[in-house]
């Protein structure tokens, strides 16, 4: 790995956060708090979610034994639309920090070890930040893709 790793990552890192912000600012008003299901997230709680995960890959890697990040449904209350614009602002914001520690990690940095139940042991830092962060983001991308094709059916 080099230098431009950290660069490439710290990109990917801004595509894929643009493309959730992308998705998340089409829920329509009065959708921010519907989950298709009881156990389900909602849009709300996916962002809030996604804001967990990143201050946890902060934490992580200044604490390498903190535990893995579970979401949780129901826990975000929208009260009104402004609330949910500023829970997407706030994942905007800290994307842009995500961005800006990702492009800063040196080539050790990314190649130290870290344990991670998820993975069954320890991984180096730049899998924590690919598989950890990044396509756990993009799979709950996919999930507010197919929540909002539900409720363009619902309306």
């Amino acid at each position: 790995m080099s230098f431009s790793e950290s660069l490439r990552l710290a990109q990917l890192s801004v595509a894929v956060r643009e493309s959730t912000l992308k998705r998340l600012l089409q829920v329509p008003d009065g959708f921010e708090g519907w989950r298709p299901t009881e156990a389900s997230l909602s849009f709300a709680d996916i962002a809030q979610h996604l804001i967990d995960a990143d201050n946890w890959l902060f934490q992580k890697l200044q604490i390498p034994e903190l535990p893995s990040l579970q979401g949780q449904a129901g826990l975000v209350d929208i009260h009104s639309r402004a609330d949910y614009d500023g829970l997407v602002e706030k994942l905007r914001e800290i994307g842009e920090r995500r961005k800006i520690l990702v492009e800063c990690l040196t080539d050790a940095d990314l190649s130290r070890r870290v344990f991670d139940s998820r993975f069954s042991g320890e991984v180096e830092v730049w899998w924590i930040i690919v598989r950890g962060n990044l396509d756990h983001e993009t799979h709950h991308r996919g999930q507010i893709a197919a929540c909002l094709r539900i409720v363009g059916s619902l309306r």
